[in-house]
């Protein structure tokens, strides 16, 4: 019985869910350096969701590597001012012009 529920919650804490206002909107793959992001883009917002453990030491870059990341899947750059969150789970406005 505990193995079942240790591997249930595995599986649960590897998926990534968009926010409720980020539903059904368009999700792509993503890296940045050694992470894996999920990237939810639904009209002009974009939601980037970093998997797994961030070392202190990535800390400094990661937001970074998370943005230009974004900017690669969707084909928009981020607009200047609306970066907001952190390393776990970034949100950011689209400039597709």
């Amino acid at each position: 019985m505990h193995i079942a529920l240790i591997m249930l919650l595995a599986l649960i804490a590897a998926c990534a869910s968009p926010s409720p206002s980020m539903r059904g909107g368009e999700v792509m793959a993503a890296t940045a350096g050694d992470y894996r992001l999920t990237i939810w883009r639904k009209g002009n917002r974009v939601e980037i969701i970093r998997h797994g453990y961030a070392r202190r030491a990535d800390q400094t870059g990661l937001r970074t590597k998370m943005a230009v990341a974004a900017e690669t899947a969707t084909g928009c750059a981020l607009r200047p001012g609306s970066i907001e969150g952190d390393s776990g789970v970034l949100r950011a406005r689209l400039d597709c012009d």
